[in-house]
């Protein structure tokens, strides 16, 4: 009882102290409980998450976010539903002090100031009408900008989005939903300090690709092997209009990705010859992650010489693991597997995630057929887990993958 005596005398001592204190608002609130907030709360604003109801005023709008910005707010998160849109003002645009921005279904005005966004280093659009114009002034624009995350809902908001950027260094594409009439061709055309590429499993499959000028990139995934076009450096793919199973003969001359050494792709159906002019461009990857489904590779498809004849490549000199998520262990799964197996040089490590039907005994059979005995590295080590339980071996992709979103 003294204790909390002694607490309620010395609380109305304290109370001005949060007043002063740093305001994080990290949770999503509508307009009149941040209104309320920030009545009664005068101090600097470090981060704010607002939600616009489809009963919220542009007006009233404007008035909060003009008060963050006064206070110097370096993160904000704006949340708009789908029948309610909001044309981003000016003054937002011009905020010195914004580092981290999250836009969902809002809207850029159509004449933009010369300066947007001086200091702000993160920025995710989600379901913002992203027109090509808008991006070849935003983000030359944003010269401090490194990190760019674009969730798509449907082509019908931009049928090409091209990515130019002194400063970025990451860049994440995705859908916020699957559609399957999704046609997209994706541009990234000038992108001199770009690291990372991440784009969502179904991102690329039916669309078209082109990574034409990115030299510091290291990571790169997910590619679909279900691509229109796919396009790196002076490389280009093309699957054949007459069937979706077979890929145009690669050029005589191959642009190499030297700098790439991580790279995730999907596969779909066979595939197999697709993967292999695929993986001839990077030479120097040291970690693939492969993601597959149930039925993504069928026999009927499956031309074992295909892996025999190409024999050692570039790539598996210097290939150190290997993760594959969805193993089934039918023909297709133990070709590949083998192929990385006998030629890989430098293999450390290949962990199968698999999915039903997996059992010790499963596993002691499946190494039979991947010919261990023959194995190029002797410090490989072969790993079985169950797939549902191994999220963690998988955790660098898990938000780009579909069915992992979606659970």
């Amino acid at each position: 009882m003294e204790e909390a005596a002694r607490t309620s005398v010395l609380s109305s001592h304290w109370r001005h102290l949060w007043k002063a204190t740093p305001l994080r608002q990290d949770f999503l609130s509508d307009e009149e409980t941040v209104s309320r907030i920030f009545n009664s709360h005068h101090g600097p604003i470090k981060s704010l998450c607002l939600s616009l109801l489809p009963s919220s005023r542009a007006l009233s709008t404007d008035r909060l976010l003009e008060t963050a910005v006064q206070r110097g707010i370096p993160k904000l998160t704006l949340f708009c539903y789908r029948t309610t849109t909001y044309e981003l003002p000016t003054f937002l645009l011009r905020c010195n002090s914004l580092h981290h921005l999250s836009l969902s279904y809002c809207r850029f005005p159509k004449t933009l100031p010369p300066s947007i966004f001086p200091n702000l280093k993160e920025l995710r659009l989600t379901c913002v009408p992203p027109d090509n114009n808008l991006f070849q002034f935003l983000l030359p624009n944003c010269v401090s900008l490194e990190t760019l995350h674009l969730i798509s809902k449907s082509t019908r908001e931009a049928p090409v989005i091209s990515i130019s950027s002194p400063t970025l260094r990451k860049l994440v594409f995705d859908r916020l939903v699957y559609d399957w009439e999704f046609r997209l061709e994706f541009i990234v055309k000038d992108a001199p300090n770009l690291e990372s590429l991440m784009i969502g499993e179904y991102g690329t499959r039916y669309c078209t690709v082109k990574v034409l000028d990115a030299p510091k990139l290291q990571l790169l995934g997910f590619l679909c092997v279900a691509f229109k076009v796919l396009q790196l450096g002076g490389t280009l793919l093309q699957q054949q209009p007459a069937s979706v199973f077979q890929v145009n003969a690669m050029p005589c001359r191959i642009t190499m990705l030297s700098s790439v050494k991580t790279l995730a792709i999907k596969m779909e159906h066979s595939y197999d010859k697709t993967i292999l002019d695929l993986l001839r461009c990077f030479p120097c990857l040291e970690n693939l992650y492969i993601l597959k489904y149930k039925g993504s590779c069928d026999k009927n498809y499956l031309d074992k010489s295909i892996w025999d004849e190409h024999g050692f490549l570039s790539f598996l000199g210097h290939l150190k693991t290997v993760t594959v998520k969805g193993f089934y262990g039918n023909q297709s799964d133990v070709e590949l597997v083998r192929y990385l197996v006998v030629h890989g040089m430098v293999l450390r490590k290949i962990t199968l995630l698999c999915s039903k039907g997996f059992s010790q005994k499963f596993a002691e059979d499946k190494k039979r057929q991947f010919c261990i005995e023959k194995r190029a590295s002797s410090d490989l080590e072969l790993v079985f887990l169950r797939d549902a339980k191994s999220n963690v071996h998988f955790s660098l992709w898990n938000e780009l993958i579909f069915f992992e979103k979606a659970r």
